[in-house]
């Protein structure tokens, strides 16, 4: 199947070429596993061959929707009632297994008045190679709340398909919190429809891109609501070769007054070779709004690196020390102590592996 993916809601000019992506003869061929799960017993959790949440547009778009159909992808729903408060998070683990395809599809259905944590973790071993795709829809009824981690750990010729959508009801928050670090290829999406007045979208990404990894994304935050409010962070570090393209875009419908959006990129480069792309995009057909974007990118502080430096500290310890702690800082956050491991540990291999070469 031929793709195109990551589309932007407005195109800019066509020969930069970073309108969309275009992914050639993806094997639909599906080795389906059984996600390792473990989920409170309030949650309720069904599976499904048939969508209930179809409608629900989503970040790479309808190609990524066509790829999970032909690969005949069972969907997950994992449902929480009505007013439920769960501290509890669901954790659903996703090892991917060497040399092999896998799709799952995720759909989230959080009800009025309630609120949930879920985690995704996409591990593997180092030197797996294959395809994992994970699609995930939430919809998040009235004055509800979702939270969801993804803590992406692929071994290092894995090739990342992820793709969210989400739609929020009066007073619904959605918050996406990424940690994007290994696999060859990587494609993101998330597209969150902020519907009805004073629903919110919080989104945190933070990636690592080393030797040829490749990175290809895309956000929307589209509101439509009245006093909606979108928020975008990202955190990156690039290094060796690495490529990264992110669309990043705030879309202001008419009727949306009183709303607010910001996105806003750090990117830290660490190499002379690499390809950094990004589109920042401010879409506006309501009067009454606010966004901003902005972006910090360049390399490390001279300032800052002698300091370090004068304090004992090497230019590539000093360098490694700062991007340790943007993923540190994120993987903090991450309220279940073995997934936060998963990560600690992919870093300890990767410096492992950066002492012995």
């Amino acid at each position: 199947m031929d793709m195109t993916i990551n589309r932007l809601p407005a195109k800019t000019w066509n020969w930069l070429h970073m309108n969309e992506c275009e992914l050639k003869d993806k094997n639909t061929e599906n080795t389906l596993y059984t996600i390792d799960a473990k989920v409170p017993s309030a949650i309720v959790v069904t599976e499904t061959k048939k969508r209930t949440l179809e409608q629900l547009k989503t970040g790479m778009g309808e190609d990524m929707s066509l790829f999970m159909e032909h690969s005949i992808t069972p969907i997950q729903c994992f449902q929480i009632p009505a007013k439920e408060q769960i501290i509890e998070p669901a954790i659903l683990n996703f090892f991917h297994k060497d040399s092999i395809n896998t799709m799952n599809e995720i759909e989230i259905h959080a009800e009025e008045g309630s609120q949930s944590t879920f985690i995704m973790n996409y591990h593997s071993e180092k030197n797996s190679e294959g395809l994992l795709a994970i699609q995930t829809r939430i919809y998040a009824k009235k004055h509800s709340k979702v939270t969801v981690f993804q803590l992406q750990t692929l071994g290092e010729d894995v090739e990342h398909l992820n793709d969210i959508g989400g739609y929020c009801e009066e007073g619904a928050t959605i918050e996406i919190v990424q940690i994007a670090l290994g696999g060859k290829e990587n494609y993101l999406g998330c597209h969150i429809e902020l519907a009805e007045k004073e629903s919110e979208l919080k989104s945190h990404i933070v990636y690592m891109g080393k030797g040829t990894q490749r990175f290809d994304m895309n956000y929307v935050a589209l509101h439509k609501g009245k006093k909606t409010k979108s928020n975008f962070l990202a955190d990156g570090i690039l290094e060796d070769q690495a490529f990264k393209l992110l669309r990043g875009t705030i879309d202001f419908k008419k009727g949306s007054a009183g709303s607010e959006g910001e996105e806003k990129e750090e990117v830290l480069l660490l190499g002379e070779d690499i390809v950094n792309q990004t589109i920042p995009l401010i879409l506006c057909a309501e009067e009454d709004v606010q966004g901003n974007h902005g972006a910090t990118i360049g390399k490390l502080d001279e300032e800052v690196l002698f300091y370090l430096c004068s304090r004992g500290m090497s230019k590539e310890e000093a360098q490694k020390m700062i991007a340790r702690a943007k993923i540190d800082a994120v993987c903090r956050r991450v309220p279940d102590e073995t997934s936060a491991q998963y990560v600690q540990q992919y870093l300890e291999e990767v410096d492992t592996h950066e002492s012995l070469s």
